[in-house]
Protein backbone atom coordinates (compact mmCIF):
# COMPACT_ATOMS: atom_id res chain seq x y z
CA UNK A 1 0.00 0.00 0.00
CA UNK A 2 1.07 3.53 -0.27
CA UNK A 3 2.16 4.68 3.26
CA UNK A 4 3.55 7.90 2.24
CA UNK A 5 3.83 10.90 -0.58
CA UNK A 6 6.29 13.81 -0.02
CA UNK A 7 6.53 16.76 -2.61
CA UNK A 8 8.24 19.95 -3.32
CA UNK A 9 8.40 22.43 -5.75
CA UNK A 10 5.68 20.60 -8.08
CA UNK A 11 3.11 22.87 -9.89
CA UNK A 12 1.16 25.11 -6.99
CA UNK A 13 2.89 22.71 -4.15
CA UNK A 14 5.55 24.25 -2.24
CA UNK A 15 6.40 21.78 0.03
CA UNK A 16 3.52 18.78 1.05
CA UNK A 17 3.92 15.48 3.24
CA UNK A 18 0.99 13.18 3.13
CA UNK A 19 0.21 9.85 5.03
CA UNK A 20 -2.39 7.81 3.72
CA UNK A 21 -4.20 4.73 5.66
CA UNK A 22 -5.34 1.91 4.77
CA UNK A 23 -8.52 1.87 3.88
CA UNK A 24 -10.72 4.37 1.94
CA UNK A 25 -8.97 8.05 1.48
CA UNK A 26 -10.48 11.07 0.38
CA UNK A 27 -9.62 13.90 -0.79
CA UNK A 28 -11.91 17.12 -1.40
CA UNK A 29 -12.10 20.67 -2.36
CA UNK A 30 -13.26 23.28 -4.46
CA UNK A 31 -12.59 23.22 -8.12
CA UNK A 32 -9.33 24.51 -9.01
CA UNK A 33 -7.72 24.10 -5.60
CA UNK A 34 -5.32 21.61 -7.27
CA UNK A 35 -7.07 17.93 -6.28
CA UNK A 36 -5.70 16.63 -9.75
CA UNK A 37 -1.87 17.87 -8.75
CA UNK A 38 -1.84 14.92 -6.19
CA UNK A 39 -2.59 12.41 -8.89
CA UNK A 40 -0.60 13.96 -11.03
CA UNK A 41 2.73 13.82 -8.44
CA UNK A 42 1.64 10.13 -7.80
CA UNK A 43 1.60 9.40 -11.49
CA UNK A 44 4.80 10.96 -12.00
CA UNK A 45 6.24 8.25 -9.66
CA UNK A 46 4.82 5.91 -11.30
CA UNK A 47 6.62 6.14 -13.86
CA UNK A 48 4.59 8.82 -16.25
CA UNK A 49 6.08 11.08 -18.30
CA UNK A 50 7.70 14.22 -17.54
CA UNK A 51 5.87 17.80 -18.39
CA UNK A 52 7.52 20.89 -18.78
CA UNK A 53 4.97 22.79 -16.83
CA UNK A 54 5.68 21.24 -13.46
CA UNK A 55 8.18 23.08 -11.85
CA UNK A 56 6.67 25.34 -9.28
CA UNK A 57 9.91 27.90 -9.39
CA UNK A 58 11.55 27.17 -12.33
CA UNK A 59 15.12 28.11 -10.53
CA UNK A 60 14.89 24.65 -8.34
CA UNK A 61 14.06 20.98 -8.91
CA UNK A 62 10.96 19.31 -8.18
CA UNK A 63 10.73 16.33 -6.19
CA UNK A 64 8.16 13.50 -5.28
CA UNK A 65 8.86 10.72 -3.21
CA UNK A 66 6.20 7.77 -2.28
CA UNK A 67 6.63 5.53 0.49
CA UNK A 68 5.18 1.91 -0.46
CA UNK A 69 4.51 -1.04 1.93
CA UNK A 70 5.53 -4.46 -0.50
CA UNK A 71 5.64 -6.76 2.44
CA UNK A 72 2.51 -8.65 1.46
CA UNK A 73 2.94 -8.06 -2.22
CA UNK A 74 4.54 -10.99 -3.40
CA UNK A 75 4.73 -10.27 -7.56
CA UNK A 76 6.18 -6.78 -6.40
CA UNK A 77 8.52 -8.61 -3.56
CA UNK A 78 10.17 -10.41 -6.43
CA UNK A 79 10.77 -7.96 -8.80
CA UNK A 80 12.66 -6.03 -6.88
CA UNK A 81 14.76 -8.50 -5.19
CA UNK A 82 15.64 -10.21 -8.48
CA UNK A 83 16.90 -6.26 -9.52
CA UNK A 84 19.08 -5.97 -6.19
CA UNK A 85 16.65 -2.85 -5.21
CA UNK A 86 15.91 -4.56 -2.02
CA UNK A 87 16.75 -6.67 0.85
CA UNK A 88 14.99 -10.31 1.84
CA UNK A 89 14.04 -8.47 5.56
CA UNK A 90 13.17 -5.15 4.00
CA UNK A 91 9.32 -4.41 3.49
CA UNK A 92 9.25 -1.11 2.59
CA UNK A 93 10.31 1.04 -0.41
CA UNK A 94 11.22 4.60 -1.27
CA UNK A 95 10.45 5.36 -4.95
CA UNK A 96 11.66 8.95 -6.18
CA UNK A 97 11.47 10.87 -9.10
CA UNK A 98 13.56 14.26 -9.44
CA UNK A 99 12.82 16.31 -12.10
CA UNK A 100 15.75 19.24 -13.02
CA UNK A 101 15.68 22.97 -14.08
CA UNK A 102 16.85 21.66 -17.50
CA UNK A 103 13.41 19.16 -17.67
CA UNK A 104 15.16 16.25 -17.50
CA UNK A 105 14.13 13.59 -14.73
CA UNK A 106 16.01 11.25 -12.62
CA UNK A 107 13.88 7.80 -11.16
CA UNK A 108 15.26 6.17 -7.98
CA UNK A 109 13.79 3.27 -5.87
CA UNK A 110 15.54 3.08 -2.53
CA UNK A 111 18.02 5.54 -3.37
CA UNK A 112 19.72 3.33 -6.52
CA UNK A 113 18.79 5.20 -9.99
CA UNK A 114 16.00 3.20 -12.31
CA UNK A 115 14.59 3.97 -15.63
CA UNK A 116 11.16 5.05 -16.38
CA UNK A 117 10.08 2.05 -17.62
CA UNK A 118 11.29 -0.49 -15.16
CA UNK A 119 9.42 2.10 -12.95
CA UNK A 120 6.83 2.12 -14.74
CA UNK A 121 6.70 -2.18 -15.10
CA UNK A 122 7.01 -2.07 -11.51
CA UNK A 123 4.08 0.83 -11.00
CA UNK A 124 1.78 -2.09 -12.32
CA UNK A 125 2.15 -4.24 -9.24
CA UNK A 126 1.82 -1.38 -6.58
CA UNK A 127 -0.97 0.71 -7.65
CA UNK A 128 -3.76 0.60 -10.51
CA UNK A 129 -4.95 4.26 -11.65
CA UNK A 130 -8.63 5.08 -13.10
CA UNK A 131 -8.38 8.82 -14.09
CA UNK A 132 -12.29 10.50 -15.81
CA UNK A 133 -9.92 12.04 -18.71
CA UNK A 134 -8.24 8.58 -20.15
CA UNK A 135 -9.89 4.69 -21.07
CA UNK A 136 -8.63 3.03 -18.23
CA UNK A 137 -6.11 0.26 -18.93
CA UNK A 138 -8.24 -1.85 -16.31
CA UNK A 139 -10.06 -2.45 -19.85
CA UNK A 140 -7.50 -3.63 -21.80
CA UNK A 141 -8.92 -6.79 -23.08
CA UNK A 142 -5.32 -8.46 -22.75
CA UNK A 143 -6.58 -8.36 -18.94
CA UNK A 144 -9.53 -10.18 -19.39
CA UNK A 145 -8.04 -13.83 -19.04
CA UNK A 146 -5.80 -12.84 -15.74
CA UNK A 147 -9.65 -11.73 -14.62
CA UNK A 148 -11.52 -15.21 -15.49
CA UNK A 149 -8.55 -17.12 -13.86
CA UNK A 150 -9.04 -15.52 -10.93
CA UNK A 151 -12.48 -17.24 -10.23
CA UNK A 152 -10.75 -20.57 -10.85
CA UNK A 153 -10.92 -22.00 -7.59
CA UNK A 154 -8.75 -25.27 -8.19
CA UNK A 155 -6.29 -25.70 -11.10
CA UNK A 156 -4.21 -22.61 -10.67
CA UNK A 157 -0.98 -24.26 -11.29
CA UNK A 158 -1.88 -25.49 -14.77
CA UNK A 159 -1.66 -21.88 -15.87
CA UNK A 160 1.79 -21.91 -14.86
CA UNK A 161 2.86 -25.32 -16.47
CA UNK A 162 0.95 -24.24 -19.43
CA UNK A 163 3.12 -20.76 -19.84
CA UNK A 164 6.42 -23.09 -19.21
CA UNK A 165 5.19 -25.47 -21.33
CA UNK A 166 5.10 -22.10 -24.05
CA UNK A 167 8.27 -20.82 -23.34
CA UNK A 168 9.57 -24.32 -23.42
CA UNK A 169 8.34 -25.20 -26.80
CA UNK A 170 9.22 -21.97 -28.70
CA UNK A 171 12.87 -22.47 -27.23
CA UNK A 172 13.44 -25.92 -28.40
CA UNK A 173 11.56 -25.03 -31.94
CA UNK A 174 13.87 -22.34 -32.61
CA UNK A 175 16.93 -23.95 -31.65
CA UNK A 176 15.12 -26.23 -34.55
CA UNK A 177 14.73 -23.62 -37.09
CA UNK A 178 18.41 -22.81 -36.49
CA UNK A 179 19.37 -26.65 -37.00
CA UNK A 180 17.45 -26.59 -40.69
CA UNK A 181 18.58 -23.24 -41.62
CA UNK A 182 22.21 -23.92 -41.11
CA UNK A 183 22.26 -26.99 -42.56
CA UNK A 184 24.21 -26.57 -45.67
CA UNK A 185 26.47 -24.10 -43.59
CA UNK A 186 26.56 -27.07 -41.57
CA UNK A 187 27.81 -29.49 -44.23
CA UNK A 188 30.54 -26.72 -44.72
CA UNK A 189 31.52 -26.10 -41.62
CA UNK A 190 32.04 -29.70 -41.86
CA UNK A 191 34.58 -30.16 -44.18
CA UNK A 192 36.88 -26.67 -42.99
CA UNK A 193 37.10 -28.55 -39.33
CA UNK A 194 37.82 -31.93 -40.55
CA UNK A 195 40.33 -30.63 -43.07
CA UNK A 196 42.04 -28.46 -40.15
CA UNK A 197 42.09 -31.70 -37.69
CA UNK A 198 43.87 -33.35 -40.59
CA UNK A 199 46.54 -30.70 -40.77
CA UNK A 200 47.34 -30.18 -37.35
CA UNK A 201 47.22 -34.14 -36.73
CA UNK A 202 49.47 -34.82 -39.92
CA UNK A 203 51.96 -32.44 -38.64
CA UNK A 204 52.46 -34.70 -34.67
CA UNK A 205 52.93 -31.48 -33.17
CA UNK A 206 54.01 -32.52 -29.69
CA UNK A 207 54.22 -29.74 -26.79
CA UNK A 208 58.11 -28.19 -26.58
CA UNK A 209 58.81 -29.39 -29.69
CA UNK A 210 59.67 -25.98 -31.13
CA UNK A 211 62.06 -24.65 -28.33
CA UNK A 212 64.18 -28.09 -28.96
CA UNK A 213 64.73 -27.55 -32.50
CA UNK A 214 65.72 -24.14 -32.16
CA UNK A 215 68.38 -25.25 -29.57
CA UNK A 216 69.67 -28.18 -31.76
CA UNK A 217 69.73 -25.30 -34.65
CA UNK A 218 71.64 -22.97 -32.53
CA UNK A 219 74.09 -26.38 -31.50
CA UNK A 220 74.44 -27.57 -35.08
CA UNK A 221 75.52 -23.82 -35.92
CA UNK A 222 78.12 -24.03 -33.17
CA UNK A 223 79.26 -27.26 -33.43
CA UNK A 224 83.15 -26.79 -34.30
CA UNK A 225 83.26 -24.12 -31.34
CA UNK A 226 81.41 -26.61 -28.76
CA UNK A 227 83.60 -29.48 -29.93
CA UNK A 228 86.85 -27.40 -29.69
CA UNK A 229 86.10 -26.00 -26.71
CA UNK A 230 84.50 -28.91 -24.93
CA UNK A 231 88.10 -30.65 -26.01
CA UNK A 232 89.39 -27.76 -24.33
CA UNK A 233 87.73 -28.51 -20.94
CA UNK A 234 88.43 -32.07 -20.83
CA UNK A 235 92.19 -32.10 -21.92
CA UNK A 236 92.57 -29.25 -18.72
CA UNK A 237 90.16 -31.73 -16.29
CA UNK A 238 90.83 -35.03 -17.34
CA UNK A 239 93.32 -35.74 -19.51
CA UNK A 240 96.16 -33.38 -20.15
CA UNK A 241 98.75 -35.04 -22.53
CA UNK A 242 101.27 -32.10 -22.99
CA UNK A 243 102.65 -29.18 -20.48
CA UNK A 244 101.55 -30.85 -17.48
CA UNK A 245 98.82 -33.03 -15.74
CA UNK A 246 95.11 -32.52 -15.82
CA UNK A 247 93.24 -31.23 -12.71
CA UNK A 248 92.34 -35.13 -12.51
CA UNK A 249 95.85 -36.36 -11.89
CA UNK A 250 96.78 -33.13 -9.47
CA UNK A 251 93.49 -34.01 -6.95
CA UNK A 252 94.49 -38.02 -7.26
CA UNK A 253 98.10 -36.71 -6.61
CA UNK A 254 96.80 -34.54 -3.71
CA UNK A 255 94.64 -37.72 -2.08
CA UNK A 256 97.91 -39.81 -1.92
CA UNK A 257 99.58 -37.11 -0.08
CA UNK A 258 97.18 -36.87 2.10
CA UNK A 259 97.09 -40.19 2.56
CA UNK A 260 100.08 -40.37 3.87
CA UNK A 261 99.53 -37.33 6.54
CA UNK A 262 96.06 -38.62 7.61
CA UNK A 263 97.12 -39.14 11.21
CA UNK A 264 96.89 -35.41 11.36
CA UNK A 265 93.16 -34.75 12.45
CA UNK A 266 92.86 -31.66 10.47
CA UNK A 267 94.15 -33.22 7.38
CA UNK A 268 91.82 -36.55 7.58
CA UNK A 269 89.25 -34.65 7.77
CA UNK A 270 89.83 -32.97 4.18
CA UNK A 271 90.01 -36.44 2.72
CA UNK A 272 86.60 -36.87 1.97
CA UNK A 273 85.67 -33.74 0.36
CA UNK A 274 88.95 -33.85 -1.30
CA UNK A 275 87.07 -37.96 -2.64
CA UNK A 276 83.88 -36.00 -3.81
CA UNK A 277 86.15 -33.53 -5.94
CA UNK A 278 87.70 -36.03 -7.69
CA UNK A 279 84.81 -38.15 -8.27
CA UNK A 280 82.83 -35.02 -9.51
CA UNK A 281 85.46 -34.23 -12.04
CA UNK A 282 85.29 -37.96 -13.48
CA UNK A 283 81.32 -37.55 -13.93
CA UNK A 284 81.87 -34.31 -15.04
CA UNK A 285 84.13 -35.62 -17.80
CA UNK A 286 82.17 -38.00 -18.78
CA UNK A 287 79.16 -35.83 -19.96
CA UNK A 288 81.27 -33.30 -21.09
CA UNK A 289 83.11 -36.88 -24.10
CA UNK A 290 79.32 -37.28 -24.23
CA UNK A 291 78.13 -34.21 -25.48
CA UNK A 292 81.08 -34.09 -27.70
CA UNK A 293 80.22 -37.22 -29.42
CA UNK A 294 76.73 -35.92 -29.54
CA UNK A 295 78.29 -32.68 -31.47
CA UNK A 296 78.75 -34.67 -34.74
CA UNK A 297 75.70 -34.29 -36.80
CA UNK A 298 74.39 -36.01 -39.89
CA UNK A 299 74.60 -34.34 -42.82
CA UNK A 300 71.53 -32.48 -43.34
CA UNK A 301 70.28 -32.52 -39.90
CA UNK A 302 70.46 -28.40 -39.60
CA UNK A 303 68.10 -27.93 -43.28
CA UNK A 304 65.23 -31.00 -41.62
CA UNK A 305 65.26 -28.68 -38.54
CA UNK A 306 64.75 -25.73 -40.18
CA UNK A 307 61.88 -26.85 -42.58
CA UNK A 308 60.58 -28.17 -39.34
CA UNK A 309 60.64 -24.90 -38.03
CA UNK A 310 59.32 -22.94 -41.00
CA UNK A 311 55.66 -25.45 -40.94
CA UNK A 312 55.59 -25.34 -37.15
CA UNK A 313 55.44 -21.53 -37.72
CA UNK A 314 53.19 -21.88 -40.53
CA UNK A 315 51.10 -23.75 -37.91
CA UNK A 316 50.88 -21.54 -35.32
CA UNK A 317 49.88 -18.53 -37.84
CA UNK A 318 46.71 -20.19 -38.33
CA UNK A 319 45.92 -21.70 -35.37
CA UNK A 320 47.66 -20.50 -32.51
CA UNK A 321 51.36 -18.56 -31.05
CA UNK A 322 52.23 -21.64 -29.77
CA UNK A 323 52.41 -25.62 -29.80
CA UNK A 324 50.09 -26.05 -26.94
CA UNK A 325 47.79 -23.20 -28.41
CA UNK A 326 47.27 -25.11 -31.53
CA UNK A 327 46.42 -28.19 -29.46
CA UNK A 328 44.42 -26.16 -27.71
CA UNK A 329 42.68 -25.46 -30.75
CA UNK A 330 42.54 -29.10 -32.22
CA UNK A 331 40.69 -30.28 -28.92
CA UNK A 332 37.79 -27.21 -29.75
CA UNK A 333 37.72 -28.31 -33.22
CA UNK A 334 37.16 -31.81 -32.39
CA UNK A 335 34.39 -31.21 -30.24
CA UNK A 336 32.72 -29.17 -32.50
CA UNK A 337 32.83 -31.90 -35.46
CA UNK A 338 31.46 -34.20 -32.84
CA UNK A 339 28.75 -31.51 -32.19
CA UNK A 340 28.10 -30.99 -36.05
CA UNK A 341 28.21 -34.56 -36.79
CA UNK A 342 25.41 -35.56 -34.46
CA UNK A 343 23.09 -32.51 -35.36
CA UNK A 344 21.22 -34.68 -37.77
CA UNK A 345 20.22 -37.12 -34.08
CA UNK A 346 19.39 -33.40 -32.63
CA UNK A 347 16.99 -32.45 -34.74
CA UNK A 348 15.54 -35.96 -34.60
CA UNK A 349 15.31 -35.35 -30.57
CA UNK A 350 14.33 -32.20 -30.69
CA UNK A 351 10.96 -32.94 -33.02
CA UNK A 352 10.27 -35.56 -30.86
CA UNK A 353 10.70 -33.59 -27.53
CA UNK A 354 8.63 -31.04 -29.25
CA UNK A 355 5.80 -33.33 -30.43
CA UNK A 356 5.67 -34.50 -26.10
CA UNK A 357 5.69 -30.64 -25.49
CA UNK A 358 2.81 -30.15 -27.59
CA UNK A 359 0.78 -33.44 -26.59
CA UNK A 360 1.20 -32.48 -22.79
CA UNK A 361 0.21 -28.18 -23.78
CA UNK A 362 -2.96 -28.70 -25.71
CA UNK A 363 -4.00 -31.39 -22.83
CA UNK A 364 -3.41 -29.23 -19.89
CA UNK A 365 -5.20 -26.08 -22.14
CA UNK A 366 -7.83 -28.33 -22.71
CA UNK A 367 -8.18 -28.65 -18.89
CA UNK A 368 -7.81 -25.00 -18.24
CA UNK A 369 -10.67 -24.04 -21.21
CA UNK A 370 -13.24 -25.94 -19.22
CA UNK A 371 -12.15 -24.55 -15.91
CA UNK A 372 -12.31 -21.11 -17.35
CA UNK A 373 -15.63 -21.69 -18.84
CA UNK A 374 -17.33 -22.48 -15.06
CA UNK A 375 -14.65 -18.98 -13.96
CA UNK A 376 -16.49 -17.10 -16.92
CA UNK A 377 -19.56 -17.88 -15.48
CA UNK A 378 -18.97 -17.24 -12.01
CA UNK A 379 -17.17 -13.98 -12.93
CA UNK A 380 -20.45 -12.34 -15.27
CA UNK A 381 -22.90 -13.32 -12.10
CA UNK A 382 -20.97 -11.85 -9.56
CA UNK A 383 -20.58 -8.68 -11.84
CA UNK A 384 -24.07 -8.83 -12.43
CA UNK A 385 -25.02 -8.79 -8.80
CA UNK A 386 -22.70 -5.62 -8.22
CA UNK A 387 -24.09 -3.73 -11.30
CA UNK A 388 -27.67 -4.52 -9.76
CA UNK A 389 -26.46 -2.94 -6.39
CA UNK A 390 -24.99 0.00 -8.48
CA UNK A 391 -28.72 0.80 -9.92
CA UNK A 392 -27.77 -0.75 -12.98
CA UNK A 393 -30.09 -3.68 -13.13
CA UNK A 394 -30.86 -3.47 -16.91
CA UNK A 395 -27.27 -3.23 -17.89
CA UNK A 396 -26.55 -7.08 -19.68
CA UNK A 397 -23.00 -7.95 -19.08
CA UNK A 398 -21.22 -10.85 -20.68
CA UNK A 399 -17.95 -13.27 -20.69
CA UNK A 400 -17.05 -14.34 -24.31
CA UNK A 401 -14.83 -17.31 -24.00
CA UNK A 402 -13.70 -18.33 -27.31
CA UNK A 403 -10.56 -20.03 -28.57
CA UNK A 404 -7.67 -19.07 -30.24
CA UNK A 405 -6.17 -19.45 -33.80
CA UNK A 406 -2.64 -20.33 -32.39
CA UNK A 407 -1.19 -21.60 -29.44
CA UNK A 408 -0.83 -18.44 -26.75
CA UNK A 409 1.33 -18.62 -23.57
CA UNK A 410 -1.91 -18.42 -21.26
CA UNK A 411 -3.38 -21.14 -23.15
CA UNK A 412 -5.85 -21.63 -26.48
CA UNK A 413 -8.31 -19.41 -24.65
CA UNK A 414 -8.89 -15.37 -25.61
CA UNK A 415 -11.81 -13.67 -23.56
CA UNK A 416 -13.87 -10.65 -24.44
CA UNK A 417 -16.30 -8.55 -22.03
CA UNK A 418 -19.47 -7.71 -24.03
CA UNK A 419 -21.64 -5.13 -22.44
CA UNK A 420 -25.38 -3.64 -23.04
CA UNK A 421 -26.83 -0.35 -21.50
CA UNK A 422 -30.38 -0.81 -22.44
CA UNK A 423 -32.78 -4.05 -23.15
CA UNK A 424 -33.16 -5.17 -26.79
CA UNK A 425 -29.66 -3.02 -27.06
CA UNK A 426 -26.98 -5.28 -29.11
CA UNK A 427 -24.19 -6.61 -26.90
CA UNK A 428 -20.90 -5.20 -27.43
CA UNK A 429 -17.39 -4.59 -26.46
CA UNK A 430 -16.47 -2.77 -23.06
CA UNK A 431 -14.42 -0.41 -25.35
CA UNK A 432 -17.80 1.62 -26.87
CA UNK A 433 -19.31 2.43 -23.54
CA UNK A 434 -20.32 5.96 -24.49
CA UNK A 435 -21.11 7.62 -20.71
CA UNK A 436 -18.26 8.38 -18.45
CA UNK A 437 -21.16 7.47 -15.59
CA UNK A 438 -21.64 4.05 -17.04
CA UNK A 439 -17.96 3.59 -17.71
CA UNK A 440 -17.06 4.55 -13.82
CA UNK A 441 -19.62 2.16 -12.31
CA UNK A 442 -19.12 -0.63 -14.61
CA UNK A 443 -15.23 -0.01 -13.73
CA UNK A 444 -15.93 -0.46 -10.29
CA UNK A 445 -18.23 -3.01 -10.23
CA UNK A 446 -16.15 -5.21 -12.03
CA UNK A 447 -12.98 -4.23 -9.30
CA UNK A 448 -15.37 -5.41 -6.75
CA UNK A 449 -16.19 -8.08 -8.23
CA UNK A 450 -12.70 -8.68 -8.37
CA UNK A 451 -11.83 -7.50 -4.82
CA UNK A 452 -10.54 -11.15 -3.27
CA UNK A 453 -8.62 -11.80 -6.97
CA UNK A 454 -7.00 -8.53 -7.97
CA UNK A 455 -4.05 -8.19 -5.98
CA UNK A 456 -3.11 -4.69 -6.70
CA UNK A 457 -3.29 -3.20 -3.24
CA UNK A 458 -3.97 0.33 -3.97
CA UNK A 459 -6.73 1.23 -5.95
CA UNK A 460 -6.75 5.32 -7.21
CA UNK A 461 -9.87 6.85 -8.58
CA UNK A 462 -9.91 10.66 -10.16
CA UNK A 463 -13.35 12.01 -9.71
CA UNK A 464 -15.18 8.40 -10.49
CA UNK A 465 -18.34 9.46 -9.55
CA UNK A 466 -18.91 11.85 -12.66
CA UNK A 467 -21.70 11.79 -14.29
CA UNK A 468 -23.50 9.38 -11.50
CA UNK A 469 -25.88 10.95 -9.19
CA UNK A 470 -29.18 10.21 -7.44
CA UNK A 471 -29.72 6.69 -6.00
CA UNK A 472 -26.90 5.19 -8.44
CA UNK A 473 -24.53 7.67 -6.35
CA UNK A 474 -25.16 6.43 -3.37
CA UNK A 475 -24.83 2.67 -4.52
CA UNK A 476 -21.24 3.40 -5.54
CA UNK A 477 -20.33 5.01 -2.25
CA UNK A 478 -21.45 1.61 -0.55
CA UNK A 479 -19.34 -0.08 -3.29
CA UNK A 480 -16.08 2.52 -2.76
CA UNK A 481 -16.31 1.68 1.14
CA UNK A 482 -17.00 -2.29 0.40
CA UNK A 483 -14.37 -2.31 -1.73
CA UNK A 484 -11.92 -0.15 0.32
CA UNK A 485 -12.20 -3.48 2.85
CA UNK A 486 -9.83 -5.17 0.69
CA UNK A 487 -7.73 -2.37 -1.01
CA UNK A 488 -6.46 0.49 -0.06
CA UNK A 489 -8.67 3.64 -1.94
CA UNK A 490 -6.91 6.63 -2.61
CA UNK A 491 -10.35 9.30 -4.37
CA UNK A 492 -10.34 12.62 -5.51
CA UNK A 493 -14.11 12.99 -5.09
CA UNK A 494 -17.30 15.77 -5.28
CA UNK A 495 -19.60 13.84 -3.54
CA UNK A 496 -20.26 14.44 0.48
CA UNK A 497 -21.88 10.57 0.01
CA UNK A 498 -18.57 8.52 -0.22
CA UNK A 499 -16.12 11.69 1.33
CA UNK A 500 -18.65 10.49 4.23
CA UNK A 501 -17.20 7.01 4.20
CA UNK A 502 -14.06 7.79 4.21
CA UNK A 503 -11.33 6.30 7.24
CA UNK A 504 -9.17 9.25 6.54
CA UNK A 505 -10.22 12.66 4.79
CA UNK A 506 -7.95 15.53 3.01
CA UNK A 507 -8.54 19.27 2.53
CA UNK A 508 -7.03 20.52 -0.34
CA UNK A 509 -7.09 24.07 -0.67
CA UNK A 510 -5.69 26.93 -2.86
CA UNK A 511 -4.22 30.39 -1.28
CA UNK A 512 -2.75 32.99 -2.29
CA UNK A 513 0.12 35.55 -0.23
CA UNK A 514 2.29 38.21 -2.16
CA UNK A 515 1.03 37.82 -5.52
CA UNK A 516 2.30 34.15 -4.79
CA UNK A 517 -0.81 31.07 -5.62
CA UNK A 518 -0.20 27.85 -3.37
CA UNK A 519 -2.21 24.66 -2.73
CA UNK A 520 -2.15 23.28 0.74
CA UNK A 521 -3.55 19.75 2.18
CA UNK A 522 -5.03 19.27 5.86
CA UNK A 523 -6.22 16.44 7.34
CA UNK A 524 -9.65 16.68 8.54
CA UNK A 525 -11.08 15.25 11.88
CA UNK A 526 -14.13 16.14 13.80
CA UNK A 527 -15.97 19.36 13.18
CA UNK A 528 -13.22 20.35 10.17
CA UNK A 529 -14.99 17.42 8.58
CA UNK A 530 -18.78 18.22 9.03
CA UNK A 531 -18.10 21.44 7.82
CA UNK A 532 -16.82 20.18 5.14
CA UNK A 533 -19.12 17.63 4.07
CA UNK A 534 -21.63 20.67 4.05
CA UNK A 535 -19.77 22.83 1.76
CA UNK A 536 -20.08 19.86 -0.42
CA UNK A 537 -24.01 19.51 0.03
CA UNK A 538 -24.87 23.00 -0.15
CA UNK A 539 -21.63 25.05 -1.40
CA UNK A 540 -19.54 27.51 1.02
CA UNK A 541 -22.55 29.65 2.08
CA UNK A 542 -24.47 26.63 3.84
CA UNK A 543 -26.78 26.15 6.33
CA UNK A 544 -26.97 25.12 9.53
CA UNK A 545 -29.42 21.92 8.02
CA UNK A 546 -26.60 21.21 5.68
CA UNK A 547 -24.48 21.13 8.97
CA UNK A 548 -26.90 18.59 10.23
CA UNK A 549 -27.25 16.67 7.60
CA UNK A 550 -23.19 15.90 7.29
CA UNK A 551 -22.94 15.21 11.23
CA UNK A 552 -25.85 12.76 10.35
CA UNK A 553 -24.17 10.82 7.37
CA UNK A 554 -20.93 10.87 9.26
CA UNK A 555 -22.70 9.33 12.02
CA UNK A 556 -23.76 6.51 9.77
CA UNK A 557 -20.56 5.94 8.67
CA UNK A 558 -19.37 5.42 12.25
CA UNK A 559 -22.16 2.65 12.68
CA UNK A 560 -21.26 1.59 8.83
CA UNK A 561 -17.89 1.00 9.82
CA UNK A 562 -18.38 -0.34 13.28
CA UNK A 563 -20.79 -3.18 11.89
CA UNK A 564 -17.82 -3.88 9.42
CA UNK A 565 -15.46 -4.39 12.34
CA UNK A 566 -18.07 -7.38 14.21
CA UNK A 567 -18.08 -8.94 10.56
Amino acid sequence: MLQEIYIKNFVLIEELRLSFEQGLNVLTGETGAGKSIIIDALGLVLGERVRNDLLRDSQKKAIVEAVFVVENNSAAHSILLENGLLEEEEDCIVVSREIATSGRSLARINGRNVNAGFLKSLARQLVDMHLQDESSGFLNPQNYLQFVDGFIEEGQDIGKEIESLFLQIREEERQLENYKNNEQNRLQKIDFIRYQIEEIEKAGLRSGEEEELLALNQRIKNAQALEEGTGRILELLYHRQHAGESALDLISASLENLGRLKEDEFLSRLETPLEEIYYSLQDIASQLSSFRDSLDFEPGLLEESEERLYQLQRLKGKYGQSIDEILDYLGKVRLELEYLENSGEKQEELEETITALKLRYHHLAAQLSQLRQSAAQKLQESVDMELRELNMPRVKFAVQMEPRETPGIKGMDQADFLFSPNPGEEMHSLSRIASGGERSRFILALKKALAGTYMIPTLIFDEIDVGVGGTALVAMASKLYELSLEHQLILVTHSPQIASLAHQHFLIEKASSKDCTFTTVRGLEAEARVEEIARMLEGEDFSSLAREHAREMLTRRDLTQTAAKRE
